[in-house]
């Protein structure tokens, strides 16, 4: 059996640019390069990556997860995250562009990651007492619709 000889023009389907393949490897070969071969490869990983989140997103809108299940949803979206770390990376540096639509997504899924630093946390102390042992003062500002009511408490000697 023969095998066709020469080369065939091609474009690579990673950066576009054209190649020479040989006539036999007409049907196989895709890429101009190594580089540009791991690239196809890792694109295509992050595109599973996404199915699968998509496919996860769907289970958690028909049914109510456990917090079992919930946490497994966030440890994926975890690792996707820092799959995508690097990419995000190039972005900030200027080597690589994200559409609007593609930062959000990433801005999305790493604030389930990550929460946002710049929440403070407020803790709010109650204290009750009975309405007879308030002042006159005291109802007075209450009437008066003062939120904020500094009550000194009394302390036992026992």
């Amino acid at each position: 059996m023969k095998r066709p000889r020469g080369n065939v023009e091609k474009t690579c389907i990673t950066c576009g640019k054209p190649f020479k393949a040989p006539r036999a490897w007409d049907d196989r070969m895709k890429n101009c390069s190594f580089n540009c071969r791991q690239a196809a490869r890792k694109a295509k990983r992050e595109k599973k990556h996404l199915e699968n989140m998509s496919k996860n997103v769907a289970l958690a809108e028909k049914t109510r997860l456990t917090p079992a299940e919930s946490a497994k949803i966030r440890g994926q979206i975890s690792t996707f995250v820092r799959d995508q770390l690097t990419l995000a990376n190039e972005v900030v540096v200027g080597t690589r562009e994200w559409s609007p639509t593609q930062a959000r997504v990433f801005s999305t899924l790493l604030n389930k990651v990550v929460p946002d630093l710049s929440a403070s946390f407020v803790q709010h102390e109650v204290s009750s007492r009975d309405l007879i042992d308030l002042s006159r003062e005291e109802l007075e500002a209450i009437a008066a619709g003062i939120e904020i009511i500094d009550i000194e408490e009394e302390q036992d000697g026992n």
